[in-house]
């Protein structure tokens, strides 16, 4: 039975609407003057947290590469790997959220120093992102495609589920605010992680249905996480008391 296209189309827009109306009701601020910088991380709202891990581990960015790499499965298959994906990248998330603290301070990795590293490769991968839209259209070539047994793993869940600036994000909350509010940071993590699961689930027909909309909403992320990667560097240098 072929999906309903009209729920397609609003599963999509209600999606894209969801995740950027949160960006704007919370916004990317810049931290005020009189307070200090680590309060930015410290008194971070879950909602704030959830607009940073949407824009850095959230859906959008998922639905083309999960439709690349399932290309050629039939519903099934193509749902087991989404869900192989998701439970590698919830496992991921959980182990670095919990370990983080102790593997930060056995290497002796400031805050700041880990914030520059998610600062700097989230603006590499989103100047790429924008940069890309200006390039020529490359010939087709014939990739290699990994063994169907370790695409759950590598290229799924690692890293289009879980990036490396995402995962970076995660331990950095996670060892910024008090221990009490590592459950809730966990809940924000899984939340998006399950919206990445509905994404992958219904990844081809949304694909097919809203290309157009899913390539402006592409746009307008890579020019969010680029805005959100100078903000972070920003909020390193004012850590590292570089800039006031």
């Amino acid at each position: 039975m072929k999906p309903n296209r009209m729920l397609i189309n609003i599963f999509t827009i209600a999606l894209a609407a969801f995740a950027l109306t949160a960006i704007a009701q919370e916004g990317i601020s810049p931290v005020p003057a009189p307070q200090l910088p680590q309060n930015a991380l410290t008194t971070m709202t879950l909602g704030k947290m959830f607009t940073y891990f949407m824009v850095m581990l959230g859906p959008i960015k998922l639905l083309g590469p999960f439709v690349k790499i399932s290309r050629g499965m039939d519903a099934p298959a193509s749902r087991m790997l989404a869900v192989k994906g998701f439970g590698i990248a919830c496992l991921a998330g959980v182990i670095a959220a919990v370990l983080g603290k102790n593997i930060l301070a056995n290497w002796g990795v400031s805050l700041p120093a880990l914030l520059l590293a998610a600062g700097l490769v989230l603006l590499l991968v989103a100047l790429k992102s924008v940069l890309s839209q200006y390039e020529q259209p490359s010939a087709p070539t014939t990739e290699t495609q990994p063994p169907a047994r370790f695409l759950a793993l590598s290229p799924l869940a690692f890293p289009n589920i879980i990036t490396p600036y995402g995962i970076a994000a995660l331990i950095l909350l996670d060892a910024a605010t008090p221990p009490e509010q590592t459950l809730s940071i966990l809940g924000v993590f899984l939340a998006v992680m399950v919206l990445n699961l509905i994404a992958m689930f219904f990844a081809k027909p949304i694909i097919k249905y809203c290309a157009d909309i899913l390539t402006i909403l592409g746009a307008v992320l890579g020019v969010l996480q680029v805005a959100l990667a100078i903000q972070m560097l920003l909020l390193a240098f004012r850590m590292l008391g570089i800039v006031p």
